[in-house]
């Protein structure tokens, strides 16, 4: 019989102890505790499951709207972009800045506004945006990627933030026990000795 399974039955027969068992009340309080925390793990998984399975739903539709509502299109830089900067530590540092472009939308009417270019990009390189309906420039899309990755990162969280909790729980009052358990031994030494001493 493997390890695991000889640890599983230890425990089911301190939860549930035969004639003759010396197994303590806090023995079996710590063990029923146990497999409640298995228990409430297990429950836990499938309501993160389904948490997980709501914001893939919601996103899903979010991301819809937004392909409908945005448009990807090719912009002109007017300027230079923002110039490379160099540390001695960190080597090139720095992101983009709002830089002044121009771009078509799909009805044929030319829009100039800010738009976030590379550093060391220069004028007249072309970059790819989404707009709006109105023409600004906005974020790119949620993704079908990115909103499998949501999902799965809430309910995985969710799930691993459950047993973290349950684990540490369960490992305050095995810590609990475990003194309540010393202070009775301590107790019944002192009482055995003093009984010896007077005999």
């Amino acid at each position: 019989m493997s390890t695991s399974s000889n640890a599983v039955a230890r425990m089911w027969r301190t939860v549930l102890p035969r004639r003759g068992s010396v197994a303590r009340a806090s023995d079996r309080f710590q063990a029923g505790l146990l497999v409640s925390v298995v228990l409430l793990a297990l429950a836990a998984l499938p309501v993160a499951a389904s948490i997980g399975s709501e914001t893939y739903v919601r996103q899903q539709g979010e991301s819809a709207q937004q392909l409908g509502e945005r448009t990807r299109v090719t912009a002109t830089l007017l300027a230079d972009g923002p110039a490379i900067t160099v540390n001695s530590r960190a080597g090139v540092v720095g992101t983009g800045a709002p830089t002044d472009a121009a771009w078509t939308l799909p009805d044929g009417a030319r829009h100039v506004g800010k738009v976030i270019a590379d550093r060391g990009t220069l004028k007249g390189e072309t970059l790819t945006v989404w707009v709006d309906r109105s023409g600004d420039p906005v974020d790119p899309p949620l993704s079908g990627a990115g909103v499998v990755i949501d999902a799965v990162v809430i309910g995985l969280g969710l799930w691993l933030a459950a047993l973290a909790l349950l684990a540490a729980c369960y490992r305050l009052t095995v810590f609990s026990l475990d003194r309540f358990r010393l202070a009775r031994w301590q107790q019944e030494w002192l009482q055995e000795q003093d009984r010896k001493t007077h005999s």
